[in-house]
C-alpha cells in the first residue's frame, strides 16, 4: 500500500511540474566512441535524468536513501542534454540549458543577483544540474559534454553561457579558501552578482582576511584538490567566477556562478567543435 501511495504522489509531483507535457525545443544528437549525446526527446527519457541526478545528487553526494528522483519546476522548460552509453543504452550524464534574452529571470537568479550579468551580450544560455554517472567519470564524456553545449550554442545564437557551479563544500573555512585561491588564479572577476541573503555563507569575509594572499603552497594544494573535474573544465575554457560563493542549504553544497563569453572561448575548443563557424 506504502509502494502505491508513494507512486501516485511522485506521479502528481511530475505532473504537477508539467513533466509530461515536456517538448524539446532544440533537436541535437552527436556521437564519440560508445556515447551518444542527445537532447531529451519526451518525458520518459527527461525521468531517466531525474533518476541519474537522484543517484549522483542524493545518493552519492548526500547520502540520502529514500529518494528516487531529481526534478523541479524547472525542468519543464528547459532542453535537457543527455548523454547515453550505447552498450548498456543507460543516461550516464546529463545538463540541463535553456536560452533566453532574460537571465534575472532563471534558476541561478534564486541563488545570487543577476544584475551584473547584462553587462554581457545575450541570448543567455544557461546551464545548470550536470552530472556524470560515477563509473563514467572520465575526460572523454566532459569533452563530449562540452562538444553539445557548443553544438547547442550554435544552434540557438547564444552569446553568454551561465549558470551555478557546484563544489562539495559546506563549511566557511573552505569556501573562503578556495575562493581566494581561484582569485590568486585569475579566475575571479566580480561584476555586482552577489549571493543572496538566504544563500551566504557566515563569517566568509572573516575567512577571507585569514586567508591572505599568497597562499602557501599547502593551502593551495588543498584547495586544489576541492575543484571538481567540471569546474576545471570551465576554467581551461576561459570562463570566470562573478561572484563570492552561495551555499546551497537544500543541497550542502556550494555554488559557484560562472560564465563564458562566446567570443571568449579558447581557441582549442573553436578549432575542435566549429562553435563560430
Amino acid at each position: 500500500m506504502l509502494s502505491s501511495l508513494n507512486l501516485i504522489k511522485e506521479q502528481f509531483q511530475l505532473r504537477r511540474n508539467g513533466v509530461f507535457k515536456f517538448q524539446t525545443k532544440t533537436h541535437l544528437k552527436l556521437q564519440m566512441g560508445p556515447y551518444v549525446l542527445k537532447t531529451a526527446e519526451n518525458h520518459s527519457e527527461l525521468i531517466e535524468s531525474f533518476k541519474l541526478r537522484n543517484e549522483v545528487f542524493n545518493l552519492e553526494f548526500r547520502g540520502l536513501t529514500k529518494t528516487k528522483m531529481d526534478f523541479d519546476k524547472y525542468d519543464s522548460i528547459f532542453d535537457h542534454l543527455l548523454i547515453i552509453h550505447t552498450e548498456t543504452n543507460k543516461v550516464i550524464g546529463t545538463y540541463r540549458v535553456n536560452c533566453t534574452n532574460n537571465p534575472t529571470n532563471s534558476y541561478s537568479a534564486l541563488e545570487f543577483d543577476l544584475s551584473g550579468l547584462l553587462q554581457f551580450k545575450g541570448p543567455y544560455l544557461e546551464l545548470g544540474r550536470a552530472c556524470i554517472q560515477k563509473d563514467h567519470r572520465r575526460g572523454a564524456v566532459i569533452a563530449l559534454l562540452w562538444r553539445g553545449i557548443a553544438e547547442y550554442m550554435k544552434l540557438t545564437g547564444a552569446q553568454t553561457l551561465f549558470g551555478c557551479s557546484s563544489l562539495k563544500i559546506n563549511d566557511t573555512r573552505n569556501a573562503a579558501l578556495v575562493y581566494r585561491y581561484l582569485q590568486a588564479q585569475g579566475s575571479v572577476v566580480e561584476k555586482g552578482c552577489d549571493p543572496r541573503k538566504n544563500f551566504s555563507f557566515d563569517d566568509f569575509d572573516v575567512w577571507m582576511h585569514y586567508f591572505k594572499n599568497p597562499l602557501s603552497t599547502g593551502h593551495q594544494e588543498e584547495a586544489a584538490e576541492m575543484i571538481p573535474s567540471l569546474l576545471k573544465s570551465y576554467l581551461k575554457l576561459g570562463s570566470k567566477i562573478l561572484a563570492k560563493p552561495a551555499f546551497d542549504r537544500d543541497f550542502d553544497c556550494l555554488d559557484f556562478l560562472t560564465v563564458l563569453n562566446r567570443s571568449e572561448l579558447s581557441a582549442s575548443l573553436d578549432r575542435k567543435f566549429n562553435v563560430n563557424k
